[in-house]
Formats: C-alpha cells, sequence, structure tokens
C-alpha cells in the first residue's frame, strides 16, 4: 500500500521506569508526537539503544528527523572542558543523535531541531555553544527561571521576543519581523556551524533559530524556543511544523 503521510523518526531519551528498580524506558514527551500527528506526519520513535546499522536503516526508510528538547550536550564534542553549570548529560544519547544527523544530513532529508535539538544541529555540523549564558555572555534577557515562572502557556516557560532576519525562512513562514516566544536553556548557539544561517536573535543577540543556507535543497531547521508548547497562545508556530511535514512529504 502506498504511504500517504511522510513518516517523521523522532529521537527518544532514556528515564527511570515507573516499575523502579534498576528498570528503564525509552521516552519521548507526548507533545511532539501531537505536533507531528497535527500537522500530517507519522511519529516513529527511534529506540534508545540503536546502533549505527539501525541508524542507516531508519534513515533510509523515513522522511524527516525531529530531535527534542533535553539535556546539555557533552561539551568535548565541540571542542570544549566541562564546567560546573554542565547538567544531565548523556554521551549515549549524544552519540545516538550525532549520528542521526549525520544520516538525514547524507541524505538530504528534513531536520529539525528544538531547543537542545538545535544546539545538537549545530554542533553535528562543526559548530561551537557556550556553555553557559549568564557565564559566557552576561546576557540582559532571561532565557531560564529555575522557580518556572508562571505564563500563559502550558508548560509556564519564561517568555521574551525575537527579532526574525528579513529574508530567512523563517520570516517567509511567519510573515513578520518579531515573535514570542517561550524560554527553557542556559546554553545557547555561539559559532555557527557552516552551511547555516541564523534566522532570529533575542534582543541581547543570543541565537533563537538556525536555518540551511539552501533550505530548497536541504530543509534543516533549530529552534532555541518550544513551538510544540505554545501553538495555541502563539499559532503561527503550527506552520513550522507543516512546513518540515510538507519538505518531508517532498523525500
Amino acid at each position: 500500500m502506498e504511504r500517504t503521510k511522510p513518516i517523521i523518526l523522532i529521537a527518544s531519551f532514556r528515564e527511570p521506569s515507573s516499575h523502579g528498580g534498576d528498570l528503564e524506558r525509552d521516552a519521548v514527551e507526548s507533545s511532539y508526537v501531537k505536533a507531528v500527528l497535527d500537522a500530517g506526519g507519522d511519529p516513529l520513535v527511534v529506540p534508545y539503544g540503536a546502533v549505527e546499522e539501525d541508524i542507516i536503516e531508519l534513515a533510509f526508510i523515513t522522511d524527516g528527523l525531529l530531535l527534542p528538547g533535553g539535556g546539555d550536550i557533552e561539551p568535548t564534542h565541540y571542542g570544549e572542558d566541562r564546567r560546573e553549570k554542565i547538567e544531565n548529560v548523556s554521551q549515549k544519547r549524544d552519540e545516538l543523535e550525532l549520528m542521526l544527523v549525520k544520516a538525514f544530513l547524507t541524505k538530504k532529508k528534513p531536520i529539525f531541531g528544538i531547543c537542545r535539538g538545535a544546539q545538537l544541529i549545530n554542533v553535528a555540523m562543526g559548530g561551537t555553544l557556550y556553555l553557559d549564558i549568564g557565564t559566557d555572555v552576561g546576557t540582559a534577557t532571561q532565557h531560564w527561571t529555575e522557580e518556572g515562572v508562571a505564563v500563559a502557556d502550558q508548560f509556564g516557560f519564561d517568555r521574551h521576543t525575537v527579532e526574525i532576519e528579513e529574508g530567512s525562512a523563517l520570516h517567509t513562514y511567519f510573515g513578520m519581523k518579531e515573535t514570542t516566544v517561550n524560554s527553557l536553556h542556559h546554553q545557547s548557539i555561539k559559532d555557527v556551524a557552516k552551511g547555516l544561517r541564523v534566522g532570529a536573535r533575542a534582543k541581547d543577540g543570543i541565537i533563537e533559530e538556525i536555518e540551511s543556507v539552501n533550505m530548497e535543497e536541504h530543509w534543516i531547521l533549530g529552534l532555541q524556543w518550544h513551538p510544540e508548547a505554545i501553538v495555541e497562545l502563539h499559532p503561527e508556530n503550527k506552520i513550522l511544523f507543516e512546513k518540515f511535514i510538507q519538505a518531508a512529504h517532498k523525500i
């Protein structure tokens, strides 16, 4: 039977099982799955223990890759040493997602990264990160709140505006020069990898969106915010998933 919907691979993370003991489970937050379904894609979760041969096969049979948010990336992957504020690092997750990005780069299939996912794309393509925005940049914009300030979106993330670069794919999708985003990150992109460009920044200069320099040739987009969490509050964010699915549908 001919497929009518593109299959979107979503990277999983590992967490303790609700059954306790040494049991663990591979998981994906339901908001990512719902966003893919609502945009017209069929989500497929990548097993956490997948090896390189599995990744190559999955990249061959699927149409797009979604990299969710999560903990910090191991700094040695972009030429830095660990610091005190680095947290929730998972070498196995890093290795899995770096293999996924490289496989999808080879196939020139769409890649969509969210928060950690955007940073992972940049690192996989040779870029670097600020290990801690407050320490490295001394930013004036609040990108992270320990208290989880209560705001209107469903996750209670702090919010700020971003300025969208004219001529970027993001500008074309949104049709606006500024939008409000949620924010839950203490790291961000520093040096942008070759093949990528900046599509949006916070008012303090922190990069909030990256995209392929040629979206027609290879659709790659990374957001520092969580669009899946604010589609009700800021409906333009649904467009991003729709454009991702459209790009995957062409494969």
